[in-house]
This record gives C-alpha cells, structure tokens and sequence, in this order.
C-alpha cells in the first residue's frame, strides 16, 4: 500500500532533497516545511502519526535495492497519485503507471523527472 520501484525511490530522494523528510536511522520524520508542504496535498501529518500504524520508514525496493517510504505516509502519497490520476494501478498486480498528467504534476510539485 505504498510507492515502490524507481518512482518511489525517487520520491523519496526527492522529499529528502526538498527537506520535508528527514532520516532518522530507519524511520522518517517530517520537518515544518514538509508539515506544510503535505497540508496543500490534504496529507494530514498529525492523522498519519496518530494512525496505529508506522509512520514513515525506509522499505528497501528489491528491485532499485534502495529505500522507498513505507508506512502510514506512504499510503498517503500513493493515495494521493491515484486519486488525482497522476498513475494508475494495474488491475491484476501492484504495478503503477504513471500518466502523463502525473509526469507533468511530479515534476512540477516535486522536481521529479521519471
């Protein structure tokens, strides 16, 4: 229920890159400007760490071999790009796709070229 693969690995540089998340040892936590920042998308942060759930961590993509964001975040990002279509999901796996809206919106949000 979170963003894997070579979009998500990317996100994840990306959040860090912007200074909305920040690593601490296997978890995230995020700053006052990601606070902000999610709040425009209708993230609700404070929701996320209230969730019995954790919140943000680094899950490693068995195929980039690097972390994505796992967690109560990160099933707020991916329901995030399949609400606003900017990928959809493969009806028979977890495959996404991204579309060429959500190419143009996660660059323009995020800076992330895919």
């Amino acid at each position: 229920d979170h963003i894997a693969g070579t979009l998500g690995v990317g996100l994840r540089d990306r959040l860090e890159a912007l200074r909305w998340l920040e690593p601490v040892d296997d978890d995230y936590v995020v700053t006052a400007a990601g606070t902000k920042a999610f709040e425009r998308f209708n993230i609700d942060v404070e929701d996320a760490l209230a969730s019995r759930r954790r919140f943000a961590f680094g899950c490693v993509d068995w195929s980039e071999r690097r972390p994505h964001i796992g967690g109560a975040l990160g099933a707020a990002l991916l329901k995030l790009v399949l609400d606003r279509k900017w990928v959809t999901q493969d009806l028979d796996s977890r495959a996404l796709s991204i579309t060429r809206l959500g190419r143009r919106e996660l660059e323009r949000h995020f800076g992330l070229r895919i």
